[in-house]
């Protein structure tokens, strides 16, 4: 009976080191795996590498005009415009875009106006109200020529695409975006 207790006794077995070593890494490899799936799904989905939609930001920077294209060009094919009517609405937009990109380069300049303005041993209330002025000015300019370009697209349509692309607006309304 001495030796009945001595092999109960005795120590269970146990797997080799080795082989318990190596599902631990295969859980660890599938456990990274994982994350770095989810990791670049979330980053693939957000606004993070492409600024939008699409990434049309990079677009964008790369000479192309972005985000507005698709955006627009994607309107337009809703509202079924002939090929004729796309190309004069282009020509709006392009002719708008080149007479208001300029301002909007000037604007770029108004922080370190504002940063001399208020750096200067002096506060010179002349030349801040000068500086809001133009600065105003300029807005109104680009306000009204784009309010001429929209005006004049919209010309381009027939009153039932008008129709069309008021409820497109009005269905994108409460999104914030046209």
């Amino acid at each position: 009976m001495e030796n009945e207790d001595k092999n109960l006794a005795s120590p269970t077995f146990r797997e080799p080191a080795s082989k318990g070593w190596g599902r631990r890494a295969a859980i660890g490899g599938v456990v990274a795996v994982a994350v770095v799936g989810a990791a670049g799904f979330a980053a693939a989905r957000s606004d993070v590498f492409s600024f939008g939609m699409g990434g049309h930001m990079m677009h964008a920077h790369m000479g192309g005009g972005g985000f507005m294209e698709h955006r627009i060009g994607s309107v337009l094919d809703e509202i079924d415009v002939t090929s004729e009517q796309e190309d004069k609405i282009w020509e709006i937009i392009d002719k708008a875009r080149d007479e208001i990109g300029p301002t909007f380069r000037d604007f770029r300049e108004t922080r370190e106006q504002v940063i001399e303005l208020l750096g200067a041993p002096s506060i010179d209330r002349a030349a801040a109200e000068k500086l809001r002025s133009e600065r105003v000015a300029a807005i109104d300019a680009a306000s009204r020529k784009m309010t001429t370009a929209l005006l004049d697209a919209a010309a381009v349509l027939t009153p039932e695409q008008r129709v069309k692309l008021v409820e497109h607006l009005k269905v994108r309304r409460g999104r914030g975006r046209w």
